[in-house]
């Protein structure tokens, strides 16, 4: 016959070694979620929470938490003058090969952008809408800003919002854009823009401002797979994940 000394002590390992294998199976299924921010739990004039402030080639503009345009039940970030946020989260200098998806409208006919891979405020990999409404160019600015590695066009017109994707794979970057009422999956089009270069191999992704450029910036996911998520609701809310995310 068994010790009940020794039966307990077995059910009380098998009960650890069952939590120790749900634990590290969740840890496994949201490894793949870097970062997600919908601004809601943000007040209204504040900086957003979850990211870090820092100047941009000079400039030192903060942004705040504001209400849609189109919808002033819905907060998300504006963004005016020059600046850039960056998650504030560990391991960000790590990110590598990722996803970024966001929703994204501008107000004014100016030069609003993105930033990513960002090894430092000044060295980075950016991402430009251009003036006059039809081209986007993705630049490497190693402490300056220097030409743009490539031109595309994607005729845009202001205060209509758009879903951004980007995807990065080694030196391989695609951007896509669509209108947020398109329902047409990102993977079923074709980049916007697209580049091979891998002068910055690693950082985060940053929301950056330009002088007069006026933008808004919400529903924001960073992940490494696309196994688990789906795209930026049209609705403006991340949609299936939304629940689990929440959680982060």
């Amino acid at each position: 016959m068994f010790n009940k000394n020794t039966v307990k002590n077995t059910r009380i390992k098998l009960i650890l070694l069952s939590t120790i294998l749900v634990l590290a199976a969740y840890v496994f299924a949201n490894a793949d979620i870097l970062f997600v921010d919908d601004f809601e739990k943000d007040e209204i004039g504040k900086e957003p929470s979850k990211w870090e402030h820092f100047d941009f080639f000079g400039g030192n503009s903060h942004f705040t938490i504001g209400e849609d345009p189109t919808d002033s039940k819905n907060k998300l970030v504006k963004t005016t003058g020059i600046g850039q946020y960056v998650p504030n989260v560990a391991g960000r200098e790590n990110w590598g090969d990722y996803i970024w998806d966001f929703d994204w409208i501008w107000e004014n006919d100016s030069f609003v952008g993105t930033l990513y891979r960002i090894e430092d405020a000044d060295n980075c990999f950016h991402a430009s809408r251009r003036t006059g409404g039809t081209d986007f160019q993705i630049y490497a600015c190693k402490g300056a800003w220097g030409g743009a590695l490539v031109t595309s066009q994607y005729p845009n017109e202001l205060n209509v919002w758009y879903s951004h994707r980007l995807v990065l794979k080694g030196s391989k970057h695609e951007i896509y854009l669509k209108e947020r009422n398109d329902s047409t999956p990102f993977e079923e089009l074709e980049p916007v823009i697209e580049v091979d270069d891998d002068t910055f191999k690693n950082g985060p992704v940053g929301i950056m401002g330009i002088t007069s450029g006026l933008a808004y910036y919400d529903n924001i996911v960073v992940y490494e797979s696309p196994a688990d998520l789906t795209d930026v609701s049209p609705a403006g809310k991340l949609a299936q994940i939304w629940g689990k995310i929440k959680k982060h």
